[in-house]
């Protein structure tokens, strides 16, 4: 079977992913990736991460990396992080057996930083006008009952399970690339610098 799918190229190749679908994928060998987070599955912190705080989905990473305790550290010094914290949550992250659950902290913010910008889950994407809406996704609901005639949806954007967006005969060339986008219709003038005295 393994075979087969890589003869034929197999592979995870959503154009666009919903942020749901995003917070799904696995974070350990992401296929969105950089080198240097597959560099970083296999150690002391990331074996942490998987055992005491229970990471797999890119969700979990979003709320040690989210945490309110970690946030104001960092505020106030970019580099250093205090060895210990007496919020709720780092208290349980001690009792799970986790000795420096702010260190966790910056470990899942570093492995965010990881996440290429198409899969990262806090990147939005420019619109791009394809979506249907509200009220044709309703006629088509209403079509669909009735065995009538539907719009066809031209959105770009992979929602639901993960399962969802494999897809066979995928260009492996393209699996990083953005999305294109339709070109803006009317004129586009750029920005001009102003300087105000």
């Amino acid at each position: 079977m393994i075979k087969t799918a890589k003869r034929y190229n197999v592979s995870f190749a959503a154009v666009k992913l919903s942020s749901a679908m995003k917070n799904a994928l696995p974070i350990w060998y992401h296929l969105g990736a950089k080198r240097r987070l597959r560099l970083l599955n296999n150690t002391r912190v990331s074996d942490c991460l998987r055992e005491r705080h229970g990471v797999t989905y890119v969700a979990d990473l979003l709320g040690l990396a989210h945490r309110a305790c970690f946030r104001a550290a960092r505020l106030l010094s970019n580099d250093f992080i205090p060895s210990s914290c007496e919020c709720a949550e780092c208290r349980t992250d001690a009792s799970r057996g986790c000795r420096h659950p702010l260190g966790c902290c910056k470990a899942a913010a570093h492995l965010l930083e990881q996440v290429r910008p198409k899969w990262h889950p806090e990147f939005e994407p420019i619109p791009d006008g394809l979506t249907l809406t509200s009220k044709r996704i309703e006629a088509n609901a209403v079509a669909l009952e009735s065995e009538g005639e539907t719009i066809f949806d031209p959105t770009l954007t992979s929602r639901g399970p993960v399962m969802e967006a494999v897809r066979v005969f995928v260009d492996p060339r393209v699996h990083d690339e953005p999305p294109a986008i339709r070109a803006r219709s009317g004129r586009v003038v750029n920005d001009e610098e102003v300087t105000a005295y």
